[in-house]
């Protein structure tokens, strides 16, 4: 029994601390994506999601490419591509669109 509590407990600490929370990554690409498409009526801007950076044990180096899925006001959402760019002053990120009506639910 004390077992299963302390996973209990383990399992929410992880819940209150995180999951779900936008990293540095994403939230880098969610504000990319939406000043490219500030302005733009067709879309929701304050309903842009992107992708997670993949955690650092499963890979070696930061990500290049984030997906991002932008609200339509007619219903569904297209996804676009932020590309992280080198520059002389770190990274400058590159968005364009991916896939039209792609749907709303991005790949993990």
């Amino acid at each position: 029994m004390r077992l299963l509590l302390a996973f209990a407990v383990v399992v929410l600490v992880g819940a209150a601390t995180g999951c779900g929370a936008e990293d540095e990554t994403q939230r880098f690409a969610r504000e990319a994506v939406e000043s490219h498409l500030a302005g733009e009526k067709a879309y929701e801007v304050d309903e842009v999601r992107c992708t997670a950076n993949p955690r650092p044990w499963f890979v070696e180096a930061q990500a290049t490419v984030v997906i991002c899925a932008a609200r339509k006001t007619s219903g569904g959402c297209d996804w676009f591509r932020v590309d992280f760019v080198p520059v002389a002053a770190g990274v400058a990120p590159k968005v364009r669109l991916e896939q039209p009506d792609a749907g709303c639910v991005l790949p993990p």
